[in-house]
């Protein structure tokens, strides 16, 4: 009786670990291109939302100088001088404003005048505020 010795070598070939780690990192290569955007975008939400919260921390400054200053005039001094520009980490915030007069007849309250003051708050994405500001006598 003769016994057959079968040795079988348990494993894989060098030729298919190596077609493997090719195919392997072709697949990851796509994937990351694909995904390469998301990763840089996904910071932008977070950016914005620093950018309104500083823009409406110069509104509320705005507003409060206004009580404070109690006049339209006085406000547009203070915001022609840059009183109110700031910057934070993602930029510069600029505040600009123009000021219109109505006077009698063609004021919104009847028989009075009122000095109007648009202020306007730009971040630097592009986003904007409008304040309306009036100094209305009757």
């Amino acid at each position: 009786m003769k016994i057959k010795l079968s040795i079988r070598n348990a494993g894989f070939t060098l030729l298919e670990i190596i077609v493997t780690l090719i195919v392997a990192s072709i697949l990851g290569a796509m994937v990351i291109s694909m995904m390469g955007g998301v990763f840089t975008r996904s910071t932008q939400p977070a950016l914005q939302t620093m950018e309104i919260y500083a823009m409406n921390q110069v509104a509320d400054n705005v507003s409060r100088a206004y009580r404070v200053l109690g006049s339209v005039s006085d406000l547009q001094t203070d915001i022609d001088a840059g009183n109110f520009n700031q910057s934070y980490g993602g930029g510069a915030i600029s505040v600009t404003a123009s000021q219109t007069g109505y006077g009698t007849g063609s004021a919104p309250v009847e028989g009075g005048s009122a000095d109007l003051l648009s202020v306007v708050i730009t971040g630097p994405s592009g986003l904007t505020y409008a304040l309306l500001f009036g100094d209305v006598e009757i």
